[in-house]
């Protein structure tokens, strides 16, 4: 009985890291949500350290366009086109609840997330490491209301769409 277990244990885990290694993802990107219909942006376009991210209505513009940097596991780093700055976990704390707010590349280690399947051309995205998800704090999605991280819900609240943007501005 043991040992079916281990292997069962052995299945899920490989199938759940096949689900997050084999997803190739190059290039830029609005990350719009399912559930809103709302773009993941730097909170007034600002580039300081710290400000918050947030959730905004569909435009084609920088600030509201990540790139998506791969990493040798298969996670991602998301760099901001206007900023050159990534998301991560409020002051590097990642639990439930946490906000996400704008840094520098590199200066943290909560700066990698994972694009789990979640249905036709939609997506979870994980912080690597972690059971925490982005999700957007107002199910409403109302404009400049915070994004952040909690475990997997049912719906699609934490369910995204990458949107292929070339913004100008």
């Amino acid at each position: 009985m043991k040992n079916i277990l281990l292997f069962l244990l052995l299945v899920s885990g490989l199938q759940e890291s096949a689900q997050t290694q084999s997803i190739q993802i190059r290039g830029d990107f609005a990350l719009k949500n399912v559930h809103t219909g709302k773009y993941v942006r730097i909170k007034d376009a600002n580039g300081a350290d710290g400000t918050p991210i947030v959730a905004y209505s569909p435009e084609n513009w920088k600030c509201v366009t990540w790139q998506f940097q791969p990493s040798a596991t298969g996670s991602y780093t998301l760099k901001n086109l206007l900023s050159g700055k990534t998301l991560q976990p409020l002051k590097g704390e990642a639990k439930p609840g946490t906000s996400l707010e704008e840094q520098p590349m590199g200066a943290q280690k909560l700066q990698e997330y994972e694009l789990v399947p979640a249905g036709k051309d939609h997506y979870r995205i994980r912080l690597k490491g972690t059971e925490l998800f982005m999700t957007p704090s107002d199910p409403d999605g109302a404009t400049n209301t915070p994004i952040g991280l909690q475990p997997q819900q049912p719906g699609d609240l934490q369910e995204w769409v990458l949107i292929e943007q070339h913004p100008t501005m």
